[in-house]
């Protein structure tokens, strides 16, 4: 078992630790209390394990792609695990109250307790936590992803708690604030070679033609709107504050030639890029 480390998903304080095979093959017995939320992923190999906890024993065995979810409860536990050489497993500890937060934070209510979720063969469960468990590194594309698993995550234990149905199962679902805003940003940083819905997409593990559901229900147009949009912002400021040909706003904003910008900035502002830069230092003196 490796040293826990921080998991620096953007909205979440989570530690994650990997947990391998004994390689001795005996079986090993250690003591816990639980002090914290934990959910696991079984990566590969296989976990027999006997749990015994407030005088009452459990027994299950873990294989590839198993969940188990222990909430906080502060009590004492004791486990006598036999794991095959080849076993990995993926393990998050949440503060107790995260989830509680993150659930107000979506304007759900928090059930009155989390549930205990051994053995169970999840396929939403199952994907955020593989999703979690990717490597990565702060500030790269990856945490776009991992922010809206750790998201579905959150609301899925809510509703196998007990909760009500997440609003993410349906496309009328809308993205998290945070996910919005980095993905404007990401939107602002492509503009000149036109970002790709397969590429917006990936970046929040959704398949296309999801994303394009939910960037809609999320933004109120679709993503080509958006960016015409978000191109447009950019040239009224070049056209305010410089004094390059249009033909060079069109190609650093990435349209396709001068007349596309001009087509575009007339459609949605009701006159020209020339007529809207010459009245405007007409206004300004």
């Amino acid at each position: 078992m490796d040293g826990a480390t921080y998991a620096p998903f953007l909205r979440h304080s989570w530690f994650q630790i990997r947990v391998t095979g004994n390689a001795a093959g005996r079986p090993l017995a250690f003591h816990m209390r639980s002090s914290f939320h934990a959910i696991s992923l079984t990566v590969r190999g296989r976990h027999a394990l006997r749990w015994t906890s407030r005088g009452r024993e459990t027994r299950w065995e873990e294989r590839e792609g198993t969940v188990n979810f222990t909430p906080f409860d502060g009590e004492d536990h004791t486990f006598l695990t036999a794991m095959s050489p080849d076993f990995e497993s993926a393990v998050f500890f949440i503060p107790k109250g995260h989830l509680g937060a993150c659930l107000v934070s979506e304007e759900c209510e928090p059930p009155g307790e989390f549930r205990w979720i051994l053995r169970r063969d999840d396929p939403v469960l199952q994907s955020c936590v593989a999703r979690l468990a990717e490597p990565g590194l702060p500030g790269d594309a990856s945490e776009l992803r991992k922010d809206e698993a750790a998201r579905r995550l959150v609301l899925r234990l809510s509703e196998l708690g007990g909760g009500p149905m997440p609003a993410w199962r349906s496309d009328e679902s809308v993205f998290a604030r945070r996910t919005v805003g980095d993905l404007v940003t990401y939107i602002d940083e492509h503009l000149r070679i036109t970002p790709r819905l397969e590429d917006m997409a990936m970046l929040v593990g959704l398949s296309p033609s999801h994303f394009a559901k939910k960037f809609r229900q999320s933004m109120g147009l679709s993503l080509h709107r958006f960016v015409n949009r978000r191109r447009l912002n950019r040239s009224l400021t070049m056209l305010k504050t410089g004094s390059e040909p249009l033909g060079s706003i069109a190609l650093d904003l990435g349209f396709a030639s001068q007349s596309h910008f001009t087509s575009v900035f007339s459609h949605l502002t009701g006159m020209t890029p020339a007529k809207y830069r010459s009245g405007f230092r007409r206004t300004m003196g």
